[in-house]
């Protein structure tokens, strides 16, 4: 037998219970999808082959500064593949 008086208000609570649980895992989900697409790092060097995902603003002004130190050249149309290749121990970290 339901109680007619505190129908309704179960039912609300319910109803907002429901809502912050599903606005929690939403914002779970966009919280998620910002750090997959995070300027972190996502290099792989496995041998001879390497996986480049994306070189960051930051470690882009770091080889510039570090190829002008130390007077090395890219050819024509290469650009930082080439570089990651040659050195693998990333040397431009160093500095």
């Amino acid at each position: 037998m339901k109680n007619l008086l505190t129908f309704r208000v179960e039912s609300s609570l319910g109803a907002a219970f429901i809502s912050l649980l599903s606005l929690f895992f939403i914002s779970l989900l966009f919280i998620a999808i910002k750090n997959f697409d995070s300027d972190i790092d996502v290099m792989t060097a496995t041998g001879n082959s390497i996986k480049l995902s994306k070189v960051t603003e930051t470690e882009r002004l770091l080889m510039g500064e570090w190829m002008a130190e130390n007077s090395i050249d890219i050819p024509e149309g290469s650009g930082y593949r080439y570089l990651i290749r040659k050195y693998p121990s990333r040397p431009w970290y160093d500095n």
